[in-house]
């Protein structure tokens, strides 16, 4: 059989390896629009301050790796329209402009998302590039390009506090250059809440990070390059000037579905393409993974864009083994389980934020603990912070958030799977925690969180 899987990345490489591990026989094509073999994307901030030497670690999927497996990567390689009756691909060179047409018997379309940009005067030349100086960050080249302005600018304007909003904002900083944030609500608000966001914002403050709060962006300006921003208070409608070197737009990222719609794939409300457990597309024979694609989310049932590394594997693996025959399915929706290291602090949830879980409807049970990672007599004891969000009707565990030095990840996935097994706060309770003085305190944070969540709902 053919196989043609569609993008080079996470997801789409994920789906050869395992495509492969399940049918030694399939003759497995991947088209990667990059110049670059599989990368860790969620890498590219470190390199850009200096944690990782160089971009090169970043390759996890060398074309070494492809040959050895018998896998045939085409890179440089853009797909650009699909044939689902006759079964064929057509793709062009990005190097020589020359075409080419695959045929397949599955196809797996991986093709990913690109950053948006919202529309902001004086961002773009009159070819409708981005001004010299403003930048998103999605591809290594994207990267490499940052990386250069670095060396030549002082000042930086970070325009989103999101996640790569803010790992940009760190990388840069260590960089030397100073760093402004606009801020329209709390950072990092696709992650956790403003209460839980509030000591990571103190963190980048004392790192000397700026943030401008309640603004938006009128105008970035400067005659071919940048200059300065223009921001303007959401409340007073007052504009700010502020000088820049560079400009991070980091405003969020659509599913590219284009060549998806040229197969007449279902696209969902978000803009992902509609798949399900099977990660098979409206279409037969045509499987998607990755961030191109939406999927439902766990607790609220609604759909979700996909825009993690770890579901885009897990999507990636399921659609390979599929897409050959196997039969392996996804859960019936996504945790979004989610973590990162920021300004001397470790960051995890899982679940829905506040926010997400009203916009479904649901008004949670909340329960909130600040403790620490070891006995309160044990030296070298770090301060912890847990949050837990219960279901009001039956008190099971929805979502949770933790904030402190050290002890963090492990802490969210033991919440990941109390959600998946849909377990209560009475169940959790049960749960048994290690001790030992060097090691972990007799009753855990996440313990006395849910103990405060569970006695609230008890009230109810």
């Amino acid at each position: 059989m053919k196989l043609l899987i569609i993008g080079s990345g996470a997801a789409g490489s994920t789906a050869a390896q395992f495509a492969r591990k399940a049918n030694r026989q399939a003759e497995i094509t991947v088209l990667g629009n990059e110049p670059y073999s599989e990368y860790s994307k969620c890498g590219l901030p470190y390199v850009i301050g200096g944690a990782i030497p160089n971009f090169d670690e970043l390759i996890e999927f060398p074309k070494s790796w492809f040959q050895h497996f018998k896998i045939n990567l085409k890179l440089e390689n853009e797909a650009y329209d699909i044939d689902p009756e006759g079964k064929i691909v057509k793709s062009v060179s990005l190097e020589d402009a020359g075409e080419e047409e695959h045929q397949y018997d599955a196809l797996i379309i991986a093709t990913g998302a690109s950053s948006w940009i919202p529309k902001i005067k004086g961002a773009f030349l009159e070819e409708g590039r981005l001004k010299e100086g403003i930048f998103t960050l999605r591809t290594m080249d994207d990267a490499k390009q940052i990386l250069k302005r670095v060396e030549k600018g002082k000042r930086a304007m970070i325009v989103g506090s999101g996640l790569i909003g803010m790992e940009m904002a760190e990388a840069l900083s260590r960089r030397g250059m100073k760093i402004y944030v606009r801020l329209r609500t709390h950072m990092l608000t696709g992650m956790i809440d403003e209460d839980m966001a509030a000591p990571v914002q103190k963190g980048a403050e004392e790192l000397g990070i700026h943030f401008i709060p309640r603004v938006t962006v009128s105008e970035i300006g400067g005659e071919g390059k940048v200059k300065y921003v223009v921001l303007k208070n959401l409340d007073t409608e007052e504009e700010s000037e502020y000088p820049a070197d560079l400009v991070i737009i980091s405003a969020g990222s659509k599913a590219r579905v284009e060549v998806a719609e040229k197969a007449k794939c279902q696209i969902g409300s978000t803009g992902g393409i509609v798949i399900d457990k099977e990660c098979k597309t409206s279409v037969k024979d045509i499987y998607a993974a990755g961030d191109c694609t939406e999927y439902p989310d766990f607790v609220t049932g609604k759909p979700s864009l996909i825009g993690l590394g770890s579901i885009g594997v897990k999507q990636g693996r399921t659609a390979g083994m599929n897409a050959v025959g196997r039969k392996e399915e996804m859960p019936r929706g996504i945790l979004n389980n989610r973590t990162t290291e920021l300004f001397g602090l470790e960051i995890s949830a899982v679940g829905p934020t506040m926010r997400g879980l009203k916009r479904a409807g649901i008004e949670p049970i909340v329960g909130k603990f600040s403790g620490t990672t070891l006995p309160h007599y044990f030296p070298g004891k770090k301060v912890i912070t847990v949050k837990v969000m219960a279901d009001p009707k039956d008190g099971r565990i929805i979502a949770a958030q933790i904030v402190g030095e050290e002890e963090v990840h492990q802490r969210i996935n033991v919440f990941a799977t109390a959600i998946l097994r849909e377990m209560t706060l009475k169940d959790f309770m049960q749960l048994e925690t290690c001790y030992a003085p060097p090691a972990a305190p007799t009753l855990d944070c996440m313990t006395l969180a849910t103990d405060a969540a569970l006695m609230r709902w008890r009230r109810r």
